[in-house]
């Protein structure tokens, strides 16, 4: 029987933690089949674990399955099977425990992640702790973050653990990417999409346009409306106007048209309206904006 792991715990300085994410542990764990015990190696009081008592950790970690198939189970989830290009977010204080199943083999990754940033994320509901388990395909750019991060973890240049923390970033990231919006239908999905197209180019009024959407694919309009919502966290009207408020910005920036201009190649009902909606989101007519030094701009 062949065993193959890697994995090291990190001390964190007083500057590193000012960075507000950073990895605290990395590892790589290779099991040939039948191998007996999981894991191979022991790890920190308060990280390892045997299967009839699971674990609770206090920080987050992202684990990767590479290879293999196993299960997994936390307190808020039942037990489910898991297999090859399988990603968990483990959420501190959450009681949690998982392994290969026999003869199958198994290939894991982890990045164990603190500070303030993440933090911030997993208390504005990015991260629910009760969908753990993400099962998009393992894409060859999240293999490639994987093995960067297995460089840098082995090697530890200057400030290793803030850009193991940043890949973990990219890695979540590409994870809410693959990820459909929760209770949407593929198709549905799809159709948002399209929809988002139609906004950002449309001049009329996103909820008519949206509805004239709707209607050719033969779907409600409300129906389709919270679809809409609940996939871009806009409904159709607000993600028009911000899509038109970031044109303003880059006409206004970028170009020598007059408000009265601007406002009828993007479809406002008149220069007042534009005037009115712009100040309100930056607290300074266009005109005064325009004029700033673009530092200042934001």
């Amino acid at each position: 029987m062949k065993q193959h792991s890697f994995f090291s715990y990190f001390p964190i300085s007083a500057e590193v933690r000012q960075w507000e994410i950073y990895a605290t542990s990395f590892g790589r764990v290779r099991m040939e089949d039948n191998a007996p015990i999981y894991p191979p190696d022991r790890h920190p009081a308060g990280h390892h674990f045997e299967w009839e008592e699971g674990r609770t950790l206090t920080s987050c970690q992202l684990l990767c399955i590479q290879a293999g198939r196993g299960e997994f189970e936390s307190s808020l989830t039942r037990r489910v099977s898991i297999s090859a290009g399988t990603t968990i977010l483990l959420h501190p204080g959450i009681w949690h425990r998982y392994r290969p199943l026999p003869g199958t083999g198994w290939t894991e990754s982890w990045i164990e992640l603190r500070g303030r940033q993440i933090d911030r994320l997993r208390k504005n509901g990015l991260f629910d702790p009760t969908k753990p388990v993400h099962r998009p395909p393992l894409t060859l750019e999240m293999e490639q973050v994987w093995e960067r991060a297995f460089q840098m973890a082995w090697t530890k240049p200057p400030g290793f653990t803030v850009h193991l923390g940043l890949l973990a970033l990219e890695l979540l990231l590409r994870l809410q990417e693959k990820s459909p919006a929760p209770n949407v239908p593929r198709r549905i999905e799809a159709m948002v999409s399209q929809a988002q197209t139609l906004l950002s180019s449309a001049t009329t009024d996103g909820d008519a346009t949206i509805e004239e959407h709707a209607r050719q694919l033969g779907v409600g309009y409300s129906y389709f409306r919270r679809a809409f919502k609940k996939q871009t966290g806009f409904s159709p009207k607000q993600y028009q106007n911000e899509v038109r408020f970031r044109r303003v910005k880059g006409l206004l920036a970028n170009t020598a048209l007059s408000i009265k201009e601007i406002a009828a190649q993007l479809g406002y009902s008149s220069p007042y309206h534009l005037t009115k909606d712009f100040t309100q989101r930056t607290k300074t007519p266009p005109s005064q904006w325009r004029a700033l030094p673009s530092k200042r701009r934001g």
